[in-house]
């Protein structure tokens, strides 16, 4: 595929980083992200200020998925779960859930973490604002459709036409966030 450049900003205030864009999907994507283990020293950034609210409505959509359209008696999985606040709250209303976040501490659903040998069964696996995080979008997502064929995944979109940097916007504010997806579906 080709790809344009599109800008140059700084990550975590010191690292130079270009953005290209996809020239037929119209995806944003980091050059090779070199920055990524100082980026998840802290994992869930203090500007979070939404991570309690967004798992308790990602909760109330998931839990009326899997009720109306999935085997609610299978084995489900967050992936990129975080701290484990979604995985507890699903667990909590009934639902077999497991955790997995290669970046994250599990600290609410200890106990109920998943390994890839347990990859049998998963009836939906859930994977919520994780997609701006993979270096490889598409080997990921061949990756996640091994562990189960239904997928509830969610992301934020860039507008289009896309945005230019600026401080305190969504590409450098902690440098986790690699790559983006233009509302063009």
């Amino acid at each position: 595929m080709q790809a344009e450049a599109l800008f140059s900003t700084v990550i975590l205030g010191k690292y130079p980083v270009k953005y290209c864009k996809c020239s037929q999907c119209g995806y944003v994507q980091t050059e090779e992200p070199y920055w990524l283990e100082e980026a998840y020293n802290t994992p869930i950034n203090d500007s979070d200020t939404g991570m309690i609210m967004r798992n308790l409505w990602l909760k109330n959509i998931a839990a009326t998925l899997i009720y109306f359209l999935f085997d609610k008696k299978r084995k489900f999985l967050d992936y990129g779960g975080g701290y484990g606040v979604f995985v507890r709250l699903m667990r909590d209303v009934g639902f077999d859930f497991y955790w997995q976040d290669k970046h994250s501490k599990n600290m609410f659903a200890k106990g109920f973490e998943f390994s890839d040998s347990d990859n049998t069964n998963i009836e939906l696996l859930t994977c919520f604002e994780a997609f701006e995080h993979f270096a490889d979008p598409l080997a990921e997502l061949e990756k996640l459709l091994t562990i189960s064929r239904n997928i509830l995944l969610s992301t934020e979109f860039i507008p289009e036409p896309t945005p230019p940097p600026c401080d305190g916007g969504i590409y450098v504010v902690h440098g986790q966030h690699i790559g983006f997806s233009e509302n063009n579906f």
